[in-house]
């Protein structure tokens, strides 16, 4: 690593080398030119070459002249552009833990701005806010090491060579919190109560201060943040905007202090507020920035950032982030389960639980025995709401619940798409496009493939979101008028939430809990319906648990036996469009076979449902993968993983092949053909669908070593018997007719009530 030390000798010698090499060329053009030169001449020739020679050494005497302190220790943490949060160096192979429990806000608050000072160059500190085990589950599950240095002014004492100074803020304006929060990132200090000041000074450390808030003309919250503002608003990171309570968040400020986060916390209902707010936001970029923490007022906060095009990150009470985001980064997805049957007389419902937008929740309450710890987990299909940001902020939490997953359990992510923003409120169809394609490289990379949109999304909206993040199977939404299942262009399938118990094709909201999910649950069971019936439930899991979740399970099953299947969301998905005939991966979980395979690599890997495992060839050169799917499908586009979507080498990409379907598994016909290849995902659609009950890619170049690897296939298509199924045929015009009978009969009764 290098610091600014080592720079400025890398520099100063590039310099005098410079300077040394010009002299010797000097003296050769003159040797060559002695003939012509006057004595005068050859004089002033040795005075410039002497001269040369002394700014050489200045440069180099330089280095012993400035102290080593004058150059601030490198920041240690990545944060490129496309990345939502940064992550930071590798973890010490022993961190010091600052015991938190019971102490006050003002300690806390030091601890944060220690931590986060000290892990930006490499994470060596870690916080235990909480009592006994539940302050280091994450530390012990992820096998970090640790060991105590007791109260954070022992750590102040242990690193203080790299604290500037100390930030005295002024405990009459709660505000100032967020003030010296965001001047110690920028002023390298500590954020103090004027109660801790002798206790500081009393460990002889002779930190100067840096900044006393109590003498800055700060009576009121405006004042405060028109300070930051004014002071330090030109150094802070455009990335992110942090917004945490003065007086009750301490969780983020480790990050916040890092990367050098402008603090506040500020109500963008209220007009003054939202005044300030603006002064900030106006000198933001739309999906480059994330606003991390929380709002005062989630609908109006939500709305406000994403007016801007900045979406928010819950983060609020999310723990000693520069310590788990500088974990790796693969990720290993589970595989998935194939989907049961499509039945004419059964109702569908998959069981979904929020509230995992927010990583505090996914580190915190999520594992709580209520939810993923409970016993009863597995038993029922469930979805859990979480934030594909963990890829950055705790790569490892993410592994931890997909390492402890059933075939049960599926990951799904929270409103709506890469951190919590609001559909109505989005900027314009340019942010739309550039929000859907950052949350389609997150998806990729972590496993999801479903989201949850709040609160509202048009038919607009959704397509420019489906165009652009074709790895998203479907998506549910709040607050629709009218509750249906819709399609955008791509064949993506929309479950409107609603409550509108005339139509069947409805979701239940986030407020409807467990009894109201029983009662239209019962309603429906009672409708003599032709079609099937497809039901998305989502609860809060802050008034939901998943026993309550089994009791409602085994509730509907005993009192109407035999008429509802509960199924995972992804699974109520491909359902879904199995019945409208749109296309569902006919390859998942298929019978495959290949011409070779490599122990370990077998060819059923690359048809199960994840990038983490896949096929791979025995044998060098030109070899073939193929897949039954069991009955003819009219295929018409597909998806091909390649080793790099598995964190395998990019030059390993499948370079060129064939894809080849047939109906008897002996006469081949050419489907699409790609050559040149450099890509970890390749998604094609046929510029022909064609039939066929088998498929195989032949691979003709596999690049790189020449041996073959295909991490996932999916081959996306629609029986051939649907379109020749004639009762199936009046079956969805029933249907169809129903369902825009019940909307005209809504639209009057909306108007009229």
């Amino acid at each position: 690593m290098l610091d600014g030390h080592h720079i400025l000798f890398y520099c100063s010698f590039y310099i005098y080398s410079l300077f040394y090499f010009t002299n010797i060329l000097l003296t050769f053009e003159i040797y060559n030119a002695t003939i012509w030169l006057n004595e005068n001449d050859m004089e002033e020739i040795t005075f410039m070459k002497k001269k040369i020679i002394s700014i050489a050494l200045c440069f180099l005497l330089l280095l012993g002249v400035l102290p080593v302190s004058v150059f601030a220790a490198e920041d240690n943490f990545s944060w490129p552009l496309g990345q939502a949060l940064p992550s930071f160096g590798e973890p010490a192979a022993v961190l010091d833990t600052i015991e938190l429990a019971g102490r006050p806000f003002e300690d806390r608050l030091a601890a944060a701005c220690l931590e986060g000072l000290v892990n930006r160059t490499q994470p060596r500190l870690y916080v235990k806010n909480d009592e006994g085990n539940g302050s280091t589950f994450w530390a012990d599950d992820t096998c970090l090491k640790y060991t105590s240095v007791g109260t954070w002014y022992n750590a102040l004492v242990k690193y203080s060579d790299e604290i500037d100074g100390i930030i005295i803020w002024n405990p009459e304006v709660k505000e100032t919190a967020n003030v010296a929060t965001t001047a110690a990132g920028i002023l390298g200090g500590i954020a103090v109560h004027p109660n801790q000041l002798a206790t500081v000074n009393a460990l002889g450390l002779n930190l100067p201060v840096l900044l006393d808030l109590r003498d800055e003309p700060i009576s009121n919250k405006n004042d405060a943040y028109m300070y930051i503002y004014n002071n330090f608003w030109e150094d802070c990171t455009r990335r992110t905007i942090s917004g945490l309570a003065p007086d009750g968040h301490v969780q983020l400020r480790d990050f916040a202090v890092a990367v050098k986060s402008a603090c506040m916390w500020l109500d963008a209902a209220d007009a003054d507020d939202k005044a300030l707010l603006k002064l900030f936001f106006d000198d933001t970029t739309p999906i480059d920035t994330y606003y991390t923490g929380w709002w005062p007022n989630e609908g109006e906060g939500i709305g406000f950032a994403s007016s801007y095009g900045v979406v928010t990150i819950p983060s609020d009470f999310y723990e000693n982030y520069t310590v788990f985001s500088g974990m790796s980064r693969e990720i290993t997805v589970p595989t998935v389960p194939a989907k049961p049957e499509l039945e004419n007389d059964k109702i569908y419902v998959s069981l979904n639980m929020s509230d995992g937008d927010n990583i505090q929740y996914d580190q915190h309450a999520m594992r709580s025995g209520r939810l993923w710890g409970s016993a009863d987990r597995g038993k029922v299909p469930i979805g859990f709401t979480a934030s594909p940001a963990l890829l950055d902020a705790g790569p490892q939490l993410l592994n931890y619940y997909y390492r402890t997953a059933t075939e049960n359990d599926l990951l799904i992510c929270g409103p709506s798409g890469l951190g919590y923003s609001s559909a109505e409120n989005w900027k314009d169809e340019a942010f739309i496009r550039k929000y859907a394609n950052i949350t389609n490289s997150y998806f990729e990379r972590s496993g999801f493939n479903v989201i949850t949109v709040w609160n509202n999304i048009s038919n607009q909206r959704a397509n420019w979101f489906a165009e652009e993040c074709p790895s998203l199977l479907g998506m549910t939404a709040q607050h629709r008028t009218f509750s249906k299942i819709r399609h955008t262009a791509q064949d993506t399938p929309i479950i409107w939430f609603g409550t509108n118990l005339l139509t069947f094709q409805w979701a239940m909201s986030y407020d409807s809990g467990i009894d109201g999910f029983r009662e239209r649950l019962s309603g429906a069971a009672e409708w003599d319906f032709k079609a099937p019936q497809f039901f998305a439930c989502q609860a809060s899991a802050w008034a939901t648990s998943v026993t309550d979740f089994v009791n409602l399970v085994n509730e509907m099953n005993e009192k109407y036996p035999d008429k509802f299947v509960f199924v995972r969301t992804d699974h109520l998905l491909m359902l879904i469009n199995e019945f409208y005939g749109k296309p569902i991966n006919a390859s998942l979980q298929k019978t495959a076979t290949s011409s070779s395979e490599a122990a370990g690599f077998e060819a059923q890997k690359a048809f199960d449902g994840s990038f983490s495992y896949g096929w791979q060839a025995a044998a060098s050169g030109e070899n073939s993968l193929s897949v039954d799917l069991t009955e003819d499908y009219k295929i018409s586009r597909y998806v091909l993983k390649n080793t790099e979507a598995n964190y395998g080498d990019a030059e390993n990409n499948t370079d060129s092949w064939v894809l080849q379907v047939s109906k008897d598994n002996k006469n081949w016909k050419d489907a699409d053909e790609v050559t040149g290849n450099t890509d970890a995902i390749v998604y094609r659609t046929l510029n022909k669908a064609v039939s066929g009950q088998y498929a195989r890619l032949v691979v003709k170049n596999p690049g790189g070593d020449g041996i073959a690897r295909v991490q996932e296939l999916e081959l996306y298509g629609v029986k051939s018997s649907f379109y020749t199924d004639i009762a199936g045929f009046f079956l969805r015009a029933y249907e169809f007719i129903r369902i825009l009978v019940t909307d005209v009969v809504n639209v009057f009764n909306n108007i009229f009530n």
